[in-house]
């Protein structure tokens, strides 16, 4: 008996294997994905200009048996004329920046009700900050450009091989693409204002009395990895 146990356990093993080999074999598995993503985007500032910033996301390994890249591990942006650098943490993945003479604004939404009750459910489901020479400073709403819209890439990649994602220069015409149901819903509805996203609207204020419990905090950043710009 003892050696047929062995014997199983053999087999076991080898067929243990033998799955992980076709795992990291078959296409579209994350064996041979990266997860670490960079590139170029071309941004529409709200006067017209167009500017170029560079972006850098990391994805977690999502493990077996699916193989499939996992979730954000944090957002990367740097654009080197202002020196102005970010990193923030997985959960606050920005969605517009813009420049206004001396300063940059950047717009996060929110993405649950949790985040919401940590930063006050505001009235846009969306947090704000400033770039103001040196450092990101949080900022209300009232003191955002009406002007900021929608503008960076969201479709960073897809949950397969690499084949989607993000890399070199993506153009406007390219996050067209990449974002093309987001752009369709902001040309039908002809949206305007700080609170742009329908998808978004009053999500903050329909959190408001639930019981939210979370091991989250408010802090919003981490410590930039490309301070230079020269990754």
């Amino acid at each position: 008996m003892a050696g047929q146990g062995g014997l199983t356990r053999e087999l076991m093993k080898g067929r243990i294997a033998a799955v992980l080999v076709w795992s990291w074999l078959l296409p579209g598995s994350a064996g041979c994905a990266p997860t670490d993503i960079r590139w170029t985007e071309e941004v529409k500032l709200h006067d017209g200009k167009t500017i170029q910033v560079k972006r850098r996301t990391e994805l977690s390994a999502s493990g077996f048996p699916t193989a499939k890249r996992g979730h954000y591990r944090y957002h990367e942006l740097c654009y080197a004329p202002m020196g102005i650098t970010w990193m923030s943490k997985p959960e606050y993945k920005p969605e517009a920046f813009d420049i206004f003479g001396d300063k940059a604004y950047v717009r996060v939404p929110l993405g649950g009700c949790a985040a919401c009750m940590l930063h006050g459910y505001p009235a846009t489901n969306s947090i704000y900050f400033v770039w103001s020479g040196k450092q990101w400073t949080k900022v209300e709403e009232t003191q955002v450009p009406a002007e900021l819209r929608f503008n960076l890439l969201s479709a960073t990649h897809g949950d397969d091989d690499g084949s989607r994602d993000a890399k070199s220069l993506i153009t406007l015409a390219d996050k067209r693409k990449r974002d093309a149901s987001i752009y369709r819903s902001l040309d039908r509805t002809n949206a305007r204002g700080l609170n742009e996203r329908r998808a978004l609207r009053d999500m903050c204020e329909k959190c408001k009395g639930m019981n939210i419990q979370t091991g989250s905090t408010a802090e919003v950043f981490m410590s930039a990895k490309g301070q230079s710009c020269s990754w």
